[in-house]
């Protein structure tokens, strides 16, 4: 059977057409362009979405993930403030077992002195950023070692000074202490590698929960695959040093 109108040519002669007529057609097209760019439409294939247009959409999804990521900044935030505090607990509860050393070797007036020595050396280390990082990449021996020099070049530099002091104060030799010493500064690698990976644990826990939340690829990437990448090196490192 033959259909004339499905067979017949469509055409439009736009020379004939009025300048009216060619401005509401292109105001149509216009609109339509206008309508689609900016609340888009979505065709799904299968498991597969695509999504075409759509800026309204586009610029609310990245409003949901700039608060997300908002959250997880403050969370972190919180977590490296803990972490910190942890350490500098960790350095006064080390302090009593330092006392324990200082109070058989030395008078009760220069006592204070050797605490404040070996105190300050592991203050010093939790002040700076990059704790995480230098006990990652270093050993154990090696990084006592290095805690180990800086205490007894500061321990014998005291102890020549009140040498030629008239007020009858005595420091013990050193290498009396030493090994007490050394116990301490590995209680202090111990634990701070500890709380140090706890941490990051802590973090990637969070992360781990916001990834499916975020919207768009590149937030969930920046946001929560890196950071777990990263920690999880730290994790890895620090247990192995």
């Amino acid at each position: 059977m033959n259909l004339p109108l499905l067979t017949a040519d469509i055409t439009v002669d736009v020379a004939r057409m009025s300048i009216q007529h060619i401005i509401v057609i292109c105001s149509f097209f216009l609109m339509l362009i206008t309508i689609i760019f900016i609340n888009g439409f979505s065709i799904r294939l299968g498991d597969k979405e695509i999504n075409i247009g759509g800026v309204t959409r586009l610029l609310a999804r990245k409003d949901e993930d700039i608060l997300l990521k908002e959250n997880l900044h403050r969370f972190s935030e919180e977590v490296d403030h803990d972490v910190n505090g942890e350490l500098y607990d960790l350095v006064d509860n080390l302090n009593y077992k330092i006392e324990g050393i200082a109070l058989n070797e030395h008078c009760y007036f220069t006592f204070e002195k050797f605490i404040s020595i070996v105190k300050s050396e592991l203050e010093k280390r939790v002040r700076r950023n990059n704790l995480k990082q230098k006990l990652a990449k270093t050993n154990r021996d090696n990084y006592v070692n290095s805690l180990m020099r800086n205490i007894e070049s500061q321990y014998e530099k005291l102890q020549a000074k009140v040498n030629n002091l008239n007020c009858g104060e005595v420091y013990a030799d050193f290498s009396v202490i030493k090994d007490a010493v050394r116990n301490i500064l590995y209680m202090f690698f111990d634990g701070s590698k500890a709380i140090l990976i706890e941490g990051c644990r802590k973090k990637n826990k969070r992360y781990n929960e916001y990834k499916s939340k975020f919207k768009t690829a590149s937030a969930k990437k920046s946001s929560c695959e890196y950071p777990i990448e990263k920690n999880e090196g730290y994790i890895k490192d620090l247990e192995w040093s």
